[in-house]
Order: C-alpha cells, then sequence, then structure tokens
C-alpha cells in the first residue's frame, strides 16, 4: 500500500495538489495539520478509491471541521499514530512523541510541525518515527512530502521535493 504524507502547507494548496499529482498511484492520502482547511478542500477532489485523513496542527485551531488532534488507523498489519506533533513538544525532543505511540500500540508515528524531514528507526522500541517536511517554509531547502509504502512484513519510507 502506498501512502502519501503531507503537512505544514499553511495555505500553499497548490504544493499539496502537486504532490497528490505526483503520486496518483497512492492509495491513502494524509495531512499531518498546519493548514488544514486547504487540504481539506482538495481532498474533496480526490477519487472516491483514495482515502484521505487529516488531523489538525497548532495553527489549525479555528479550524471547526470535526477534525481531531490526533488519529490511529490500522493498515497493512501496521498501527499508525498520526499527528501535527505540537502537543508532544517535537521541536524540544521525541520522547513524549515516543512514549505515547508505545501507549497506543504503534509502530510508526507520524508528526509535523519542525518543517523538517525526519526518518529514524528505534528497535528497542519496534517504531517508526517519520516527519515529512514541510510544503511552506521550510527549515531548509525545497519544500518536502512523504512517502510510506507498506506491507504485512515491512515499512519503505522516502522524502519526496515540489520543486517551484
Amino acid at each position: 500500500m502506498k501512502i502519501l504524507i503531507l503537512s505544514d502547507a499553511h495555505g500553499e494548496d497548490r504544493r499539496i495538489e502537486r504532490a497528490i499529482k505526483l503520486h496518483p498511484d497512492a492509495e491513502v492520502v494524509l495531512y499531518l495539520g498546519d493548514g488544514v482547511n486547504g487540504a481539506c478542500r482538495v481532498f474533496s477532489t480526490l477519487p472516491p478509491s483514495t482515502a484521505a485523513v487529516a488531523v489538525r496542527g497548532n495553527c489549525d485551531w479555528p479550524f471547526s471541521g470535526g477534525l481531531s488532534d490526533e488519529e490511529i488507523l490500522d493498515l497493512e498489519g501496521h498501527r499508525i499514530l498520526l499527528c501535527h506533533g505540537h502537543k508532544y513538544g517535537v521541536k524540544g525532543g521525541l520522547g513524549a512523541l515516543i512514549a505515547s505511540a508505545k501507549r497506543q500500540g504503534a509502530d510508526v508515528a507520524l508528526f509535523g510541525h519542525t518543517h523538517e524531514p525526519y526518518e529514524e528507526y528505534l528497535p528497542e522500541y519496534g517504531l517508526w518515527l517519520f516527519n515529512p517536511g514541510a510544503l511552506s517554509s521550510p527549515a531548509r531547502g525545497e519544500p518536502t512530502y512523504g512517502l510510506l509504502t507498506l506491507s504485512p512484513g515491512g515499512v519503505l519510507f522516502s522524502h519526496g521535493e515540489i520543486k517551484d
């Protein structure tokens, strides 16, 4: 299963659209907050065969569409925690996020907020941590997004860039 992971567009909806157009074979599109209004507008144009899930970020507080701050998905034998990361203080460290992921039985934790691409596997916890980076105002370089390929026996992450 191919999953497109987006975060931190902050109104750059055209970059959300471009990432989706680059990966028409993605079966699921995930949005990790900050710009969720635009993401939901773009999601409404997806074909019915593409699932989409979004969570709110710290800049989405006025959004009243019933979205939560985090979600748990069970896909292809994996339990995935989606969050923006601000409530776990991810800019200062990942300990609180790791503890929550383990408490909820997740083996994959996806987060945004830092505007920096990140990937790490923690074998002592059996946990993957992944941040797709940001579609707007990246910490360095070009705007980025993430891809996740899941199978019952494996997890494969990668990052892609949006060139303006």
